[in-house]
């Protein structure tokens, strides 16, 4: 079983119900301030204890002496309550190779660590072998900042071939895979936060998250694995939601979030490394912005929804071939029945999907947006209405991200940016599809205006449970 350690500096959590294991790292400590309260840490801790004193080169907070750390270590080693391990550097143990030696108990075991701050080296999988190497070591810790999804994958295969316990994370947003993943490869454990807010290294999640929305401890060897790919997926709610459908169903499966940055030579690698690589078991996702577009080049078999709305949201994998829907249309036909004259803001991949749904529903579609290259284009492809500025519109639906927690644009109203000329009044119905927050600027606008609203979470959990729908055929 891999085991889910919690970190904190220099203070025991008041919520460590789903730990296995405290990391107490002591490098904001002095020397004196350790000797005073390391004692008494770890005898308070309710779990057994990681002592960590992470050196500045490494991402933490110790710049003193080596003497100076090894004093702190051996605080540890003569406390009534020694911990279960302490974490040595591996770039330490090189120049002191006597340091394990000495620092090895009965009661206390060696985590060999490495740490770089700024990327994978190209001596990975070298640098894995001689840790191993090292005599004395009962379990060999590597970390690295990740500058793609790929880098994840490094991870795993470090897992797959480890000749002795081992922890291999990828640290940052785009390492967060690696993290919630660690129990389907073999990791010896896995590391998050205490809380929401405490983060000892980038791109932790909390032992709460990892417990109750990742379900970690189902997590194994044949969990099928679902995603949300997009380019702000850090606040999206599509992980609780899916989780908590997978788990009612009892699937063994998890849905995780995968950063992919805008641009198709990104999405192209990434999708093939996480389609193409055996034992990964991917099988299927959420597609959101950026990629609804580009996305489509890459599925086998679109279905008709997707090829009217050349967009598509919803990925699967089945029997070697990748297939697609788009269940943001049926979502918006079934919110906007009742429209007749519609403003849409946006020319990208949800706007598609709302022009098909509008084309079904045999309403009269008008678009505003900033690339009036990409939105001459629809209004070809979709015979959509002359914009007018006097026009009346019973319907504006925003199909922008402008709003959205996270993005550049987040405290924005896309009208003010679009559609600057247009009056709100209580005729109207505004629809916004960004759904973090709850509360835009456009609704509050539209709210004060009297308009009716439908919030984005209301078309995010009608085209999500679609998605269950879709991929509920693989199991």
């Amino acid at each position: 079983m891999t085991l889910l350690i919690a970190s904190a500096h220099a203070t025991i959590p008041a919520n460590l119900k789903y730990a296995d294991m405290l990391e107490i790292r002591i490098d904001g400590m002095s020397l004196d301030l350790c000797r005073q309260e390391l004692p008494k840490l770890l005898a308070d801790s309710p779990i057994p204890t990681i002592v960590t004193c992470r050196s500045a080169s490494e991402g933490g907070l110790f710049e003193g002496s080596e003497e100076e750390r090894v004093e702190m270590y051996n605080v540890a080693l003569q406390s009534k309550h020694p911990p279960k391990y302490i974490d040595i550097e591996y770039e330490i143990a090189i120049l002191h190779p006597l340091l394990i030696d000495r620092f090895r108990t009965e009661q206390t075991g060696i985590i060999l660590s490495w740490h770089d701050m700024r990327g994978q080296p190209q001596d990975l999988f070298q640098r894995a072998k001689a840790m191993q190497d090292i005599t004395g070591v009962a379990i060999v810790k590597m970390a690295w900042r990740a500058r793609s999804i790929r880098d994840n994958f490094d991870a795993f295969t470090l897992l797959q071939s480890r000749q002795q316990p081992m922890i291999a994370l990828c640290m940052g947003e785009y390492g967060i895979l690696s993290r919630i993943l660690a129990p389907k490869f073999g990791g010896f454990a896995t590391f998050a936060s205490a809380t929401n807010d405490s983060a000892t290294a980038p791109g932790q999640l909390s032992i709460e998250k990892m417990h109750t929305q990742y379900g970690i401890r189902r997590i194994e060897r044949n969990t099928k694995i679902f995603a949300v790919i997009g380019n702000n997926v850090a606040h999206s709610d599509s992980p609780k939601f899916h989780n908590l459908a997978f788990q009612a169903a009892g699937r063994n499966a998890v849905y995780v979030p995968i950063q992919i940055p805008k641009g198709w030579e990104h999405l192209k690698a990434s999708m093939n490394t996480l389609v193409g690589t055996v034992g990964f078991d991917f099988a299927g996702a959420s597609i959101t912005i950026p990629h609804k577009e580009e996305m489509l080049k890459l599925v086998d078999k679109p279905d008709q929804l997707c090829t009217q709305a050349k967009a598509i949201n919803t990925f699967l994998v089945q029997e070697n071939q990748s297939k697609a829907t788009n269940t943001d249309v049926n979502a918006i036909a079934q919110l906007t029945a009742s429209c007749t004259n519609v403003l849409i803001l946006g020319s990208g991949g949800v706007a598609r999907a709302a022009l098909t749904a509008l084309e079904r529903n045999k309403a009269n579609a008008h678009i505003c947006a900033r690339n009036t290259t990409s939105a001459n284009i629809l209004r070809q492809e979709f015979k959509c209405c002359t914009l007018d500025a006097s026009e009346k519109f019973d319907y504006i639906i925003n199909c922008t991200p402008v709003g959205m927690k996270g993005s550049k644009l987040e405290i924005a109203n896309p009208l003010d940016i679009l559609a600057p000329w247009l009056i709100l009044d209580k005729s109207m119905t505004v629809f916004d599809t960004v759904y973090i927050p709850k509360e835009t600027r456009l609704l509050r606008a539209a709210t004060e205006a009297g308009c009716n609203i439908i919030h984005g979470q209301t078309m995010f959990q009608k085209q999500a449970a679609l998605q269950q729908l879709y991929w509920d055929k693989l199991f």
